[in-house]
């Protein structure tokens, strides 16, 4: 499939994706295993990936840097900004990888949003293509089932801590 190239702030694009879960920790807990490089590096990339590096200023316009490492050593420097923070139900994050010049490869929004089920919370994460250039074919392609492992590791993640 052809991943289509352009802005999309304002239009649907084919790798949009919505995803809900369950989960079995109380939203306050829930919101700093978002929020806390402590806790992120622990569930946030999909596995076989890890995350050597995690440095987050949670507030509106601060920067979340993280670095993506595979088993073979191939690395990926992830930047994000925080759009808005509500804590504990709501953040917006807005998300890219650069390529060796710094220009993104793309850019997508992450809404994730908490709603307190008492000892539970539901996660909506939301997440918007918002750009696409050459290069961010196959991250846009991964997306889906990456999104999926990660989400799945938060879920192991919760249930450890």
């Amino acid at each position: 499939m052809t991943i289509e190239l352009g802005s999309f702030e304002n239009k649907k694009h084919s790798k949009d994706l919505l995803f809900k879960r369950v989960l079995k920790a109380p939203r306050q807990k829930v919101f700093e295993v978002f929020t806390e490089s402590e806790h992120l590096v622990h569930w946030w990339a999909p596995k076989p990936f890890t995350m050597p590096r995690c440095e987050v200023d949670l507030r509106p316009g601060g920067k979340w840097n993280y670095l993506f490492r595979s088993p073979e050593g191939a690395e990926h420097d992830c930047q994000a900004i925080y759009r808005e923070v509500e804590p504990p139900s709501k953040v917006v994050i807005e998300s890219s990888v650069p390529d060796k010049q710094g220009n993104p490869f793309f850019t997508i929004r992450q809404t994730i949003l908490l709603v307190d089920k008492g000892a539970e919370t539901e996660l909506i994460l939301e997440m918007k293509v918002l750009k696409v250039n050459p290069g961010g074919e196959p991250f846009l392609e991964g997306a889906k089932q990456g999104f999926s492992m990660t989400l799945a590791n938060l879920e192991e993640y919760l249930g450890q801590i």
